[in-house]
């Protein structure tokens, strides 16, 4: 029987290591979604999902509701992404992992405008698109990640489809 990230949670407070572990393999792809949407890189975003995963290993204790340990952690890899982004300085647009997929496809100009197009969203637009396209989250995991309902995100995602598609064609 899998355990709760509560129960996890509290392990991990008493010293199990293992159990944050566990909670680190569960939400890992999340907080990869969550700072790519942020940062635009993938790379960075791995960077910025570990740097969140040290912070919420040192700040475990302080969390009062430990069934919502998916929307802190979301929380602080937001500020975490936010944070490098300001700090950057060369900014790279295009995201590395579609880069070496527009040169196996020889399809650059597609994936560019693809990047440029989702860069032009609104965050929580472009969030919800990087979680369930490219982390493959299911609705009910992102609904679990931003502290909102499956209802909300399926909202959310046919608002953002829709206007990555608006962006799309006005580069036509």
């Amino acid at each position: 029987m899998q355990r709760s990230d509560a129960e996890l949670v509290d392990a991990a407070c008493r010293g199990d290591l293992a159990s944050f572990r566990k909670l680190y393999e569960r939400h890992y792809r999340m907080a990869v979604g969550i700072a790519r949407s942020r940062l635009s890189d993938l790379h960075l975003a791995e960077d910025a999902a570990q740097e969140a995963f040290a912070i919420a290993c040192r700040r475990l204790a302080l969390l009062r509701d430990r069934r919502r340990f998916p929307q802190w952690l979301g929380t602080i890899c937001r500020r975490t992404a936010r944070r490098m982004a300001r700090s950057r300085t060369n900014h790279q647009p295009i995201d590395h992992a579609l880069v070496s997929a527009a040169q196996t496809n020889e399809n650059s100009e597609s994936v560019e405008r693809l990047q440029k197009a989702l860069e032009r969203l609104p965050a929580s637009g472009r969030e919800v698109i990087l979680l369930h396209y490219y982390s493959g989250l299911s609705y009910e995991e992102i609904s679990r990640a931003l502290g909102i309902t499956p209802q909300s995100v399926h909202g959310r995602l046919q608002r953002a489809r829709g206007a990555l598609a608006r962006e799309l064609s006005e580069d036509e």
